[in-house]
């Protein structure tokens, strides 16, 4: 579907940015359990992410479908 750009950015931003820094920065609060906690809220906050996208997908292939309609 032409959405390589966003597909890599999700995957980045799920492993480096969530999964390392909470990794590194969970700890810091919650001790030993912040680094359990830190891979369910990255997926978590990957999951409303990827919501946001594929919300963003559908609404750009409906314009273009209604764009072909005229």
């Amino acid at each position: 579907m032409g959405k390589a750009v966003s597909s890599t950015a999700l995957s980045m931003i799920r492993e480096i940015v969530f999964g390392v820094g909470f990794a590194l920065f969970l700890p810091v609060f919650f001790g030993l359990d912040g680094v359990l906690y830190s891979m369910p809220l990255s997926d978590i906050l990957t999951f409303l992410i990827s919501l946001f996208l594929i919300v963003r997908t559908f609404k750009e292939l409906k314009s273009i479908n209604s764009l072909q309609k005229l």
